[in-house]
C-alpha cells in the first residue's frame, strides 16, 4: 500500500466521483482508477460499488476510512515536521542535568539558545549521573551535564566545562563551623545524608581509601528535602560548593582532594541535531570557571 494509493482513495470517498476525485488530486481518472484498483487487490475485496453515474462506498471502504484518513493525516503530520526541522523551524532538544550541577552559565546558554532559535523545543530531566548516562546511551537525551564519574563509557563524548569542588555541609550550630574534620577518621564520628545517589558516593570513595567507612542513614531526592534535613539536625550531607546556599555553612577537608569535573557530554558516532550543536558551540564559548567563582564568593 502506498500514500498516493490512500489519497487516491480518500478524494474519492469523499467526493463519490472517481473523475472529480481525479481533477482534485491532478492524475488522470484512468491512474487514479488503477491506484484504487492496486489497494483493493490488497485487502482482498472491493471498496466502492460504481452503478451507473452513482459511486458508493462498500462496507469494506466504509471500515477502512477512519483508519486509511488516520493514516494519511500521521503521514501529512510526519512530512510537515520533517519540513521544520530542515528549516530549522523545529528544533528539539532534550538534556539531562545532573542534580548536583546549578551554574549560571547554563542560564546563560539556554538564553543564548532561546534567542538563536525560534524553533526549539527543550525537554529538561534531572537525575543522578549514572542515571543520565544510562538514558542518553539509550537515546532517551541528546546531551548531558554530569560530573565525570570514573570510569565514564568509552562511547562517550565530553567536553570540560568546569570544576567544582565538594564540602562538608552542615547547619551553623554544628561543631564543624568552629573546628573543621582534621582527620578522615573524623567522619566515622557523623550520619550522613545522601542527595540522589551522587551525595555521598565521592565521600564513601574519600574515607574508603583509609579503611574508614561513612554512615548513610537518610536520603534526600531534592535540594529542598537535603537542606530541611540538615537544619533539622539529622545529618551532615556533602555536596558541591555550586550548590550550598545560606543558612547552611559549607566546610572543606584540608586533608583530601575533592575538586570534580563537570562536562557536557554526547554519545559518540550519534548524529546530533541542530539544537544539540548549537548548545555544544554556545556552552564551549561560556567562560564557566569565570561563573564559578563568582557563585563561589556570593556563598560565602
Amino acid at each position: 500500500m502506498e500514500m498516493h494509493q490512500v489519497r487516491y482513495f480518500l478524494a474519492a470517498a469523499r467526493l463519490l466521483n472517481f473523475t472529480r476525485a481525479a481533477i482534485e488530486c491532478n492524475v488522470s481518472q484512468p491512474s487514479l482508477t488503477k491506484a484504487i484498483q492496486k489497494l483493493e487487490e490488497e485487502f482482498g475485496a472491493p471498496l466502492f460499488r460504481r452503478e451507473r453515474a452513482r459511486t458508493h462506498l462498500t462496507a469494506l471502504g466504509k471500515a477502512m476510512l477512519p483508519h486509511l484518513q488516520r493514516s494519511f493525516d500521521a503521514a501529512q503530520t510526519a512530512k510537515q515536521m520533517a519540513r521544520g526541522l530542515g528549516r530549522a523551524e523545529i528544533a528539539p532538544l532534550t538534556l539531562g542535568v545532573a542534580r548536583t550541577v546549578e551554574h549560571a552559565a547554563l542560564q546563560r546558554v539556554l538564553a543564548e539558545l532561546g534567542n538563536g532559535l525560534a524553533g526549539l523545543e527543550l525537554a529538561l530531566t534531572s537525575g543522578s549521573c549514572a542515571e543520565l548516562i544510562e538514558l542518553a546511551m539509550g537515546g532517551s537525551l541528546d546531551l548531558v551535564i554530569i560530573e565525570l564519574p570514573e570510569e565514564a563509557p568509552d562511547r562517550l563524548d565530553r567536553w570540560p566545562l568546569f570544576e567544582d569542588v565538594y564540602q562538608v555541609v552542615i547547619r551553623p550550630e554544628h561543631g564543624y563551623a568552629s573546628t573543621p574534620p582534621e582527620s578522615v577518621e573524623a567522619l566515622e564520628e557523623e550520619v550522613w545524608i545522601d542527595y540522589a545517589g551522587d551525595g555521598c558516593a565521592g565521600l564513601a570513595r574519600i574515607a574508603g581509601q583509609s579503611g574508614v567507612q561513612i554512615e548513610v542513614r537518610h536520603q534526600a531526592h531534592s535540594l529542598a528535602q537535603l537542606r530541611q534535613m540538615v537544619l533539622a539536625g539529622l545529618g551532615c550531607a556533602w555536596l558541591p560548593l555550586g550548590v550550598v546556599g545560606a543558612p547552611l555553612v559549607a566546610v572543606p577537608l584540608p586533608f583530601a582532594q575533592t575538586a570534580v569535573k563537570v562536562v557536557l557530554a554526547s554519545v559518540a558516532g550519534r548524529r546530533r541535531g541542530i539544537a544539540a550543536e548549537a548548545f555544544v558551540r554556545a556552552a564551549r564559548a561560556q567562560r564557566w570557571d569565570t561563573f564559578a567563582s563568582d557563585e563561589a564568593d556570593n556563598r560565602r
